[in-house]
């Protein structure tokens, strides 16, 4: 069977440091709204925590969505692997290799998730000794790490996959991965590991989608951010970037405008320095 499937999903659970407030939605919700759009899978992959999988194992059985208990593992730091398939937390901090070694001792398959992202957040050549390797991200704007991570893949002869990397409704139905197996969490990690995989319908996200949730965040993560604003930034910046954050109050309303303008300024920016990088990297390799 050719099955439908989101395997990068974050609920309500997943919580980060500037911005507390990452996924929007609870882990029914999400369940429920992926089976409405056709999504027979769903992995529940939230940061470093395993809360959720109860409610939406309970909501899969309900709504028709097979649902594989995963985890986004931060390790060396803010760099992550996704765990499919596993039977009980994995702490965070360790290393690559222990860190798949712990993840294969539960029977489940490691994905390196963005392995090139831009911002570093992913393990780079070290997707080699994962199971499988996301080859498209929906909100990887920057064009260029997906770019990278297909052709890694290749190369490496290493599985594919796509992934939302879902943080609310909306973004589901964009990181689409057609994996041909049954609706049953082992036949979905058996035919990952065999390769297959299809992510030819996968798609970028919406910009729009990406500046509704990143306002959201910023909303209700204010107090957080100031926080850290007055910790790290010095005073010409620290003015300019509480001023503009007491504008979010106002979405959704007109001012969406202005923030629209600077969504497209980021993604512009993001492309110049992923490309940057990408130079930059390989006038190191040429030199050495």
């Amino acid at each position: 069977m050719k099955l439908k499937a989101e395997l990068h999903c974050h609920s309500h659970y997943s919580v980060r440091e500037v911005l507390p407030v990452e996924g929007l939605d609870s882990p029914a919700h999400m369940v429920k709204y992926a089976g409405k759009l056709g999504i027979q899978i769903m992995a529940l992959t939230d940061h470093d925590v395993i809360k959720g999988w109860k409610e939406a194992l309970k909501a899969g059985e309900k709504y028709d969505v097979t649902v594989i208990p995963g985890e986004e593992i931060s390790v060396n730091g803010d760099v992550h692997i996704l765990g499919l398939g596993l039977t009980e937390r994995i702490k965070p901090n360790l290393g690559v290799l222990e860190t798949i070694d712990e993840i294969k001792r539960q029977g489940a398959i490691s994905i390196a998730s963005h392995p090139f992202d831009v911002l570093d957040k992913g393990i780079k050549e070290q997707a080699k000794y994962c199971t499988a390797v996301e080859a498209f991200n929906s909100i990887n704007l920057d064009r260029l790490a997906n770019r990278k991570a297909k052709q890694f893949a290749i190369k490496n002869k290493k599985p594919m996959t796509a992934g939302g990397d879902v943080h609310c409704l909306p973004m589901f139905g964009r990181g689409i991965t057609i994996i041909d197996c049954e609706p049953e969490i082992d036949s979905v990690l058996k035919a990952i590991k065999k390769g297959k995989t299809d992510i030819s319908k996968a798609k970028y996200q919406k910009i729009k989608v990406m500046q509704d949730w990143t306002l959201k965040r910023l909303q209700l993560s204010q107090p957080n951010v100031i926080q850290y604003m007055e910790k790290n930034y010095s005073l010409p910046k620290r003015i300019v970037s509480k001023k503009l954050l007491a504008l979010t109050k106002y979405s959704p309303g007109k001012i969406d405008y202005i923030f629209r303008g600077l969504s497209y300024l980021a993604v512009g920016g993001s492309v110049l320095y992923s490309t940057a990088k990408q130079i930059g990297r390989g006038l190191k390799r040429k030199k050495n």
